[in-house]
């Protein structure tokens, strides 16, 4: 017998049921969303017994269903666990398209990022986009993909979460491409992906400010730098390429960058790269408040009236792997 769910919305997560299909050891509470006379409740359509899981199985596989399903979030964890072992299934699957592939793990990675900044979600979280990572820079570097192929799956609307994952995929695709190993690849990424978590301390309103920041609210922003250096030495579980990226990824080559003023190679070389991806993301996507710019203005413009800001080499080699479909 289904049974309405009296809970704030906030408490419950959309899934993609396709990560169901591939079973697990740990199951949870599937629910569907309705709203009667304003109210919106949450409708158990199958428990966390085995059988009912597989009801949704067998409903995933009739593609009879237009229904968006959701957990709760408390079952985050054990979501992602299936999500993983599903990803990594569909990697290895040569009937499944590439664009679909990744962007399927693009979309679990905007899960985690968006969990992570919007919903206070404990550190815990950010752990998960590790393996994520990894399962993308197989797939990247099994098919050579390249940074205009990214212009395709990535967001063009700017958002806290969408920027990081955007940036871990720039920077992961410039290791490859640069011939990296595989672990500073995959470490690249990562930083990349995290290297905004600093945000997550400073109020979002301030974020997601239209138009110009006073000279104290700039004096905010600029402290996420510090903030997620602190975030993810506390964690104690990534290497210091990683904290680096996120402490750094401000400074600028020449000087005068944030926090520390460093300059030229005193700035890590896995930050300059992140330095790099970061602007032209931020430039590439829109927001409320203004248009993204073409690729192509957008690199012009970081090749002149902003160069003094990166390691010219890194910028010089982004530029040529960007293919020709600038």
């Amino acid at each position: 017998m289904k049974t309405g769910i009296d809970e704030q919305e906030e408490l419950f997560r959309p899934i993609d049921l396709e990560f169901l299909q591939v079973g697990g050891t740990e199951f949870f509470d599937i629910f569907y969303k309705t709203t009667t006379f304003g109210n919106t409740q949450f409708v158990k359509f199958a428990s966390s017994h085995p059988a009912h899981q597989d009801k949704i199985r067998k409903l995933i596989q009739s593609g009879e269903s237009n229904e968006e399903f959701y957990i709760r979030e408390e079952d985050l964890s054990k979501y992602h666990s299936l999500a993983t072992k599903s990803l990594r299934n569909m990697i290895s699957d040569p009937k499944i398209p590439f664009q679909e592939k990744t962007q399927k793990i693009y979309d679990v990675s905007k899960g985690i990022m968006k969990e992570f900044f919007d919903n206070n979600a404990s550190d815990k979280m950010l752990q998960t986009s590790e393996e994520v990572m990894d399962i993308m820079e197989q797939c990247l570097s099994e098919n050579e993909a390249g940074f205009h192929f990214l212009t395709m799956i990535t967001s063009k609307d700017y958002y806290t979460y969408t920027h990081s994952v955007n940036v871990g995929l720039y920077c992961m695709s410039y290791g490859i491409k640069t011939k990296m190993g595989s672990n500073d690849t995959k470490e690249l990424g990562l930083g990349g992906m995290l290297h905004d978590v600093g945000k997550s301390k400073i109020d979002a309103s301030l974020i997601n400010k239209k138009g110009k920041l006073t000279d104290e609210e700039f004096q905010t922003i600029k402290s996420h730098s510090s903030f997620g250096k602190e975030i993810l030495e506390s964690m104690q579980c990534y290497g210091l390429n990683v904290i680096r990226m996120a402490g750094e990824h401000h400074e600028k080559f020449k000087g005068n960058g944030y926090p520390n003023g460093l300059v030229g190679e005193e700035i890590s070389n896995f930050a300059r790269i992140c330095k790099v991806m970061d602007v032209y993301d931020a430039l590439t996507t829109r927001r409320s408040y203004k248009k993204a710019m073409a690729p192509f203005e957008a690199l012009t413009i970081m090749g002149k009236q902003m160069v003094d800001e990166f390691d010219f080499n890194i910028l010089k080699n982004f530029v040529h792997y960007m293919g020709p479909d600038l």
